[in-house]
């Protein structure tokens, strides 16, 4: 998986992975037990690189509204 250095990180401690944004979302935030992370400026920005994470590292087939839901719980403000 490409990684976007703007809004993406893996779980690196790498401070040029850290990127800018408004919003951040944790993997673990939303109960996995994975370091990865995602920032950018909005919540609709974001959200189809946490499915593809999902897809990809979890074995998220799809979506449902209960996932997302928890998945937004967990978006908070970048500091």
């Amino acid at each position: 998986m490409a990684t976007d250095n703007r809004s993406t990180t893996q779980g690196g401690n790498n401070p040029a992975d850290t990127g800018g944004g408004d919003v951040r979302f944790r993997c673990s935030d939303a109960g996995q037990d994975c370091p990865w992370e995602v920032r950018g400026r909005t919540e609709a920005e974001i959200m189809p690189k946490i499915e593809q994470h999902g897809r990809e590292k979890h074995n998220i087939a799809q979506f449902d509204s209960e996932t997302r839901d928890r998945v937004r719980g967990a978006i908070r403000r970048a500091a």
